[in-house]
């Protein structure tokens, strides 16, 4: 039970995170590309934290499709996440703005896929118990 709760408090985390980066995109201050650097390195951070406590998890479990399932999710957001990344960073994000802004959509869609992953898989594994 416990490492279903420190899982989902990751996950929390993780979408607070989230939230912040999305709520970047409508503000044009001065702190805005100091902000999205730092709010960018939490984001990255806080994923390796849900992926620290959720690999080793996934990976006990007798259902090996889970497993498969779990690192195909955790890669995509991971891999979206990098490529925005290296492709926008903080410098360049106003520059293009449709394609920055198509390029962060695909990060949004890769970590609401992720995120409704887990919380679904994790509640039917913890009704299942």
């Amino acid at each position: 039970m416990a490492e279903y709760e420190q899982i989902t408090r990751e996950l929390q985390a993780l979408e607070r995170v989230h939230a912040e980066l999305h709520a970047i995109a409508g503000r044009s201050d001065e702190r805005r590309r100091h902000d999205l650097v730092e709010l960018r390195r939490r984001f990255s951070q806080q994923l390796a934290d849900v992926g620290r406590l959720a690999e080793p998890f996934f990976a006990a479990m007798p259902d090996r499709s889970l497993e498969q399932d779990y690192r195909r999710h955790f890669s995509r957001i991971r891999s979206e996440a990098a490529a925005h990344q290296a492709k926008w960073p903080a410098i360049k994000v106003d520059e293009a703005s449709e394609l920055y802004r198509r390029s962060a959509i695909a990060v949004g869609e890769a970590h609401r896929d992720f995120v409704g992953w887990m919380r679904d898989t994790l509640g039917r594994l913890e009704r299942s118990l």
